[in-house]
């Protein structure tokens, strides 16, 4: 009976990429669902007792995970989905519509009927005397297949709950993803600002010494200290950044504080930003949109229903008489049906039609809604990858060149304190600019490919 063991997670195509950075797995968000009730023909077919799914074990943990030493994109992300609570309650609303399933193709109940006439009367009906007892059951037919009908609006309303759930679980995985590339950045950043401290007091040490050597001014001396404390306070505050980083994606899996030491994975070196018109055909593969396959079938099913509504429903009726007064037994049986005079159900049929169409015009709203998106994602793709191709290729390697030929020049007399202090911020800034512009490229390609649901660079 394939309408009633269960739901089985919808396969859909979607290779999310979480290997946002070289070296990482890709993780793969899937989810499948069980195939439509169409084996039966009519609802004469279906059993008469459907079995009811026991309980299933959300897929997810409870409690907090263990610390780790390191973290890679694919823990994180695993870790976010595994213990998150919004997917456990998404997967038991799954659970219970299994419930509603079942519950949907069940027969009407018999009636029991105890009739009693003639009792209590005058004269000869005095008392039970000359009563008349029936004792018959009635069982109303359902015509129109109403039973599969249900059966089908109802395994759609299942189908759906398991596109929330998947949509929930890409929605988990891309905020996973771009919390961790905010926490690989910000130790990116602060291990540069050690570089600069280190830089730093090099050359407050090498201006110390010409002072003291009568070949600089004391004046040069305090600029060094001051720039020496600059990049102490930097990388203090990138610390903190770092530590707010780290508490952020550790709270996506409910963690009450920081359970590892540090991610672990590099950044990707890629430039490209793809055209909107190479990737709208693939927004079919986001749950949010190709959920509306099914809700429009739902609705077309609750049409059909609203048609079956229509049609009366036969009530057949058999039981035994027995009269007191000639202490016979005799066999009595009865049909009812209503008239469909007043009540022919139009109503309900209307909204169902009008619902359709509702739902047709919810789905261009949606496609619409993902492509504008997407197109703004896209523009914020782009924008990082300009702003990467000028750092690294054009304003890094002349800061570089600037900062050793002024270095030297330094130390011929060439040049005094104040040109060395300024290509030496002008480099560092440049390196922790390439990375701001690096975290957002990288956080844009999340975001695109959990709309597209495939890898950027499969493309």
């Amino acid at each position: 009976m394939p309408a009633f063991t269960g739901l089985k997670p919808r396969s859909c195509a979607l290779l999310f990429a979480t290997a946002l950075l070289g070296g990482c797995t890709n993780v793969a968000l899937e989810a499948d669902t069980g195939a439509l009730p169409e084996a039966y023909a009519s609802d004469r077919e279906l059993p008469l007792r459907p079995d009811v799914a026991p309980d299933q074990a959300p897929p997810a943990a409870f409690g907090e995970p263990p610390y780790a030493n390191t973290l890679a994109l694919k823990d994180a992300v695993t870790r976010a989905i595994a213990f998150s609570p919004a997917l456990r309650a998404a997967f038991l609303e799954i659970d219970a519509r299994l419930g509603e399933e079942a519950q949907s193709s069940v027969r009407p109940n018999p009636s029991l009927l105890i009739d009693v006439e003639n009792f209590a009367g005058n004269k000869g009906l005095s008392g039970f005397g000359g009563a008349e007892e029936t004792v018959s059951l009635a069982q109303t037919i359902e015509l129109g297949d109403k039973r599969l009908k249900r059966l089908q609006a109802a395994h759609l309303d299942t189908s759906l709950a398991g596109w929330d759930h998947e949509s929930l679980r890409v929605k988990v995985a891309t905020l996973a993803a771009q919390a961790f590339v905010d926490v690989l950045i910000a130790q990116e950043r602060y291990k540069v600002l050690g570089e600069f401290v280190v830089l730093a007091e090099k050359t407050r040490s090498s201006v110390d010494a010409r002072v003291k050597g009568g070949k600089a001014s004391p004046i040069e001396l305090d600029r060094a200290s001051v720039a020496l404390a600059r990049a102490k306070a930097l990388q203090q505050a990138e610390r903190a950044r770092l530590n707010a980083a780290k508490r952020r994606l550790s709270a996506l899996w409910g963690s009450s504080k920081v359970d590892f030491g540090s991610a672990v994975g590099r950044l990707g070196t890629g430039y490209t930003a793809p055209t909107s018109k190479s990737l709208v055909t693939l927004l079919n593969n986001n749950p949010m949109l190709a959920r509306w396959g099914d809700e429009i079938n739902r609705r077309v099913a609750q049409l059909d229903l609203e048609h079956a509504n229509a049609i009366p429903d036969v009530t057949l009726g058999a039981g035994v008489r027995t009269s007191q007064d000639t202490d016979s037994t005799a066999m009595v049986a009865s049909l009812s049906m209503p008239i469909p005079f007043f009540n022919k159900n139009e109503g309900n049929i209307a909204a169902a039609r009008r619902r359709i169409s509702k739902a047709e015009n919810e789905q261009l709203a949606v496609r619409n809604e993902l492509y504008t998106t997407l197109v703004e994602v896209l523009g914020e793709l782009d924008v990082a990858a300009t702003e990467l191709r000028a750092l690294e290729k054009d304003v890094l390697p002349g800061a570089q060149s600037a900062y050793e030929k002024t270095r030297i020049g330094f130390d011929e007399g060439k040049f005094d304190i104040l040109s060395v202090l300024d290509v030496q911020r002008t480099i560092f800034e440049t390196r922790l600019e390439v990375l701001t512009a690096r975290a957002n490229y990288e956080k844009a390609r999340a975001r695109i490919e959990a709309l597209i649901g495939r890898d950027l660079n499969g493309l």
